[in-house]
């Protein structure tokens, strides 16, 4: 009969042998590497000795392991936002700002796969910022499980209103 192993890891603990891997540190890295490091699935730790922190570590990782937290938080919330955001740190960018007004203002491009870059709007002054919030937006957008976590931090009222805009938008 198989019995399935304990899943907490170590730094130390890895199929690839040490060789394997200072091997592989030698060469460098994809493309897609610092996207992938913070891919997640992430998931939140109670810290023993620091009484109400909370870890946010790769689900496969663990404080007791050794692992070393993405972040540490005295706020369940923020640690699930914190948790929820990870992931989009790194990926490509969806919408660009194009740098150059135009008779409708500065472009705000997308990137749609192989058609390449489209205008998707326009903003009437330069505002990149709003350009990299409209980024997290679209990749929180297409993660249920970020969703999730927002809402959960949100609390119990922000969910029974958001319910309440859905049924009335939606029902």
């Amino acid at each position: 009969m198989h019995t399935p192993k304990d899943r907490t890891s170590s730094p130390a603990s890895n199929v690839f042998s040490p060789a394997f891997l200072a091997t592989l540190r030698e060469r460098d890295e994809t493309i897609t590497a610092s996207e992938a490091e913070l891919a997640g699935p992430w998931k939140r730790e109670a810290i023993r000795d620091r009484k109400g922190a909370v870890a946010v570590l790769r689900d496969w990782e663990s404080l007791e392991g050794g692992d070393e937290p993405a972040g540490t938080f005295w706020h369940e919330e923020t640690a699930q936002l914190f948790a929820a955001i990870l992931p989009a740190v790194e990926r490509e960018p969806l919408f660009h700002l194009g740098e150059e007004s135009g008779p409708d203002g500065f472009p705000v491009l997308a990137v749609y796969g192989e058609q390449g870059a489209q205008v998707a709007g326009w903003l009437p002054r330069y505002e990149p910022s709003w350009i990299e919030a409209l980024h997290f937006a679209e990749a929180l957008a297409r993660s249920p499980r970020a969703l999730a976590e927002i809402l959960e931090a949100a609390g119990p009222g922000v969910i029974e209103q958001v319910g309440r805009i859905l049924a009335s938008r939606l029902l």
